[in-house]
């Protein structure tokens, strides 16, 4: 109980007056971890509630343990939440692994419990002997600094996954148990050798103590320490760095390849990762070859060459830049219509909204993304489009052809068929993002003494949010 209480304290895990919800399958782990977070509930002021999902995978065993559990809870007055699943049939249905379905199933269970609970925490009964399995394997499998840190005190987006007995042993937890006179259920399918964690766990793990080194869970374990706080200075600084001239978020994220090839090599690598993670929106990682490929095409700088990643996504070099884009969203630009502007109003284009209101007093500053002008001397109606053959453009130097603008502007090739445009017939007014004609320009030098026409294009979930 002092071991896990002083561990608490060091990482911040039982903030006063907490809601948390206690994952427990009737184990021996879970069983004390819900028995210690309910002894220590009135001096932290906790809102302690149990939940069992049962899996049913081993049939009346399965239903056993979840009886065993309510029963546990009740006797000792702990609320307590019930789920039931299917496992083997989505493990089918989705093609995956027992494991995997197991986990996924059991993880949106607690999750759903816990926001309709109102409970800012879920403590689940990872120990240090699961951080070790966890560090190995990740070694055997190859991976990181930010793999070998393993599992954190708190994990999950908003830190709302606790692990209180990462400081504590598998055999500390059988001890403290056995005095507290508990008989926790035993999961047979732990002992079965037909997954990689029970092989590692029963086998590998025991041979490697016995003819390396006794203490090699704790080495392990301070492995994943070292590692998880050299992960963090690495994710802090390229946090730092990201926000420099590096990144140019003009029309998406790019990274600038001259400022990039400067970084150290720890850097570039965590560059990549965070550059696919924005681009993605996906908090799966790339493989170690698949990042080497993205900075061999950094450091080389060719315009034009591209690599293709996971999930259809593309990622390519064009002017001293990284650019990125899925071959769905290519396809999909690629057959937009034009669309009218409404005026006043709101127009919905693609990934676009164009939100167009009359305005009597000039803006005091206008980004690349906001246009005004004075439409009266258009003939055509103003349309937002794709580029079309014959467009032009009026420019302080004369009027000059849309393509030519294009290439002078070293805008991608990839992305010139793609950039919203607004247009009268082929008279192009803006190209968003870029540049502005002059043909409608409102006069700044004298007072504006009718109404003009502003624009501002935004991303759609850009303006939803």
């Amino acid at each position: 109980m002092e071991k896990v209480e002083k561990f608490c304290q060091q990482h911040n895990l039982l903030p006063e007056g907490a809601g948390i919800l206690v994952a427990c399958s009737g184990g021996a782990d879970s069983l004390a971890l819900l028995l210690v977070l309910w002894q220590l509930r009135e001096r932290y002021r906790l809102r302690v509630v149990a939940a069992h999902y049962e899996h049913g995978i081993r049939g009346r065993e399965s239903q056993e343990d979840a009886a065993f559990v309510q029963s546990f809870c009740r006797r000792h007055g702990i609320p307590f939440r019930l789920g039931h699943g299917d496992v083997p049939a989505h493990a089918a249905e989705k093609g995956v692994s027992l494991e995997t379905a197991a986990r996924k199933l059991r993880y949106a269970f607690l999750e759903n419990t816990r926001q309709e609970l109102k409970l800012e925490f879920l403590a689940v009964a990872h120990h240090a002997d699961d951080q070790a399995e966890t560090v190995l394997m990740r070694i055997f499998r190859g991976t990181g600094p930010a793999g070998l840190a393993a599992m954190r005190p708190k994990s999950g987006e908003d830190g709302h996954i606790l692990r209180p007995f990462l400081g504590v042993t598998k055999p500390e937890i059988r001890q403290w148990c056995a005095q507290m006179h508990l008989s926790p259920r035993e999961d047979s399918t732990n002992q079965q050798l037909d997954c990689t964690r029970n092989l590692l766990r029963l086998r590998t793990f025991p041979a490697l103590q016995r003819e390396y080194n006794p203490e090699l869970p704790k080495a392990l374990c301070q492995l994943a320490e070292i590692a998880a706080a050299e992960s963090d200075y690495i994710q802090d600084q390229v946090d730092a760095v990201w926000k420099s001239p590096l990144v140019d978020l003009q029309n998406g994220a790019a990274l600038l390849v001259e400022r990039f090839a400067e970084l150290p090599l720890a850097l570039q690598r965590g560059v990549v990762r965070k550059f696919w993670h924005c681009l993605t929106g996906s908090g799966s990682d790339l493989s170690f070859v698949q990042v080497e490929e993205v900075r061999r095409l950094c450091m080389e700088n060719r315009t034009g060459s591209r690599l293709e990643l996971p999930g259809g996504w593309l990622v390519r070099i064009a002017y001293g830049r990284l650019r990125g884009q899925s071959k769905d969203s290519m396809r999909q630009a690629e057959q937009l219509p034009p669309v009218p502007l409404q005026i006043p109003g709101r127009t919905v284009w693609g990934s676009y909204v164009c939100e167009a209101g009359w305005l009597e007093a000039l803006p005091d500053s206008t980004g690349p993304f906001e246009y005004y002008f004075c439409p009266e001397a258009l003939a055509e109606p103003i349309v937002i489009r794709h580029r079309e053959a014959g467009d032009v453009i009026q420019l302080p130097s004369g009027r000059k052809k849309l393509k030519r603008l294009l290439i002078d502007d070293k805008i991608p090739q990839e992305e010139r068929g793609r950039l919203p445009l607004l247009a009268a017939g082929h008279e192009i007014l803006w190209v968003v993002g870029h540049r502005r004609s002059t043909l409608c320009l409102v006069d700044k030098d004298t007072t504006v003494k009718k109404k003009f026409l502003y624009l501002k294009i935004q991303r759609r979930e850009e303006h939803l949010s």
